[in-house]
């Protein structure tokens, strides 16, 4: 199993703080069976340029790959690129994920305007030639924003990662996140783990929600589109 969104890379961004918590994370997800994990550290234009936060983010790599290949994990660089219309400017290939022309976005958490949405929408397109985006947490959004403002921003050529975490009993996420599965909207499960305890990864809590309420082949094939996605290819295809 692939988990598609962490911050287990440490002391790079708000998530891991050492070597010593990375591992403790890793544990964890060797308990949920995942097997590959894409490390993907905050990214800022606004706090530093791309060749500095690549050179920061090799750096932790190299800190945890020992460890991570020790249990039989492999960890992918990638990042979490949070918008800013200046991103057309820059060199993107060192954002993606992996040796794949994808990359992971982050949107304002604030209310989505229609300006916004348009002014989205003509960045991805943009960028289409370069990158195709992946928009994390889509469910995160709706604390600032109304659902048809992020299926608008849906509306585009892009994949969605949804967090495991949101799965959980209750949630006010819940329901949009099982209608976008049932719609094939949404295309990859991360748990966006920062540390061991508030934020620990938990994929095992979306595998037993989606079983139970979809069924057990629809968290396959999120996980089947980890493969696609880390292969270069094609996802729906």
């Amino acid at each position: 199993m692939t988990d598609f969104h962490s911050h287990i890379l440490p002391g790079i961004d708000d998530g891991s703080k050492d070597v010593q918590m990375s591992e403790q994370m890793l544990k964890l997800e060797a308990e949920s069976g995942i097997t590959t994990i894409v490390a993907t550290p905050h990214f800022y234009l606004s706090e530093q340029g791309v060749e500095k936060f690549a050179a920061k983010r090799e750096a932790a790599f190299e800190k945890l790959k020992p460890v991570a290949e020790r249990m039989g994990i492999e960890i992918v660089k990638g990042a979490e690129v949070y918008y800013s219309p200046s991103l057309i400017d820059e060199d993107l290939s060192k954002l993606r994920i992996g040796d794949t022309r994808y990359m992971m976005i982050e949107l304002p958490y604030t209310k989505l305007s229609d300006s916004f949405i348009r002014e989205f929408h003509s960045f991805i397109g943009n960028i289409s030639s370069e990158v195709t985006p992946i928009l994390a947490h889509a469910e995160r959004y709706l604390r600032f924003t109304d659902a048809n403002s992020v299926y608008e921003i849906m509306n585009c050529d892009m994949l969605v990662q949804l967090n495991s975490g949101s799965f959980k009993p209750f949630s006010s996420e819940l329901k949009f996140m099982l209608d976008l599965l049932k719609h094939n909207m949404a295309h990859l499960l991360g748990t966006d783990c920062h540390n061991t305890t508030t934020r620990s990864p938990n994929m095992d809590i979306a595998k037993k929600m989606i079983g139970k309420k979809i069924s057990p082949r629809c968290f396959d094939k999120l996980m089947y589109n980890a493969d696609l996605v880390l292969s270069d290819e094609v996802v729906g295809e």
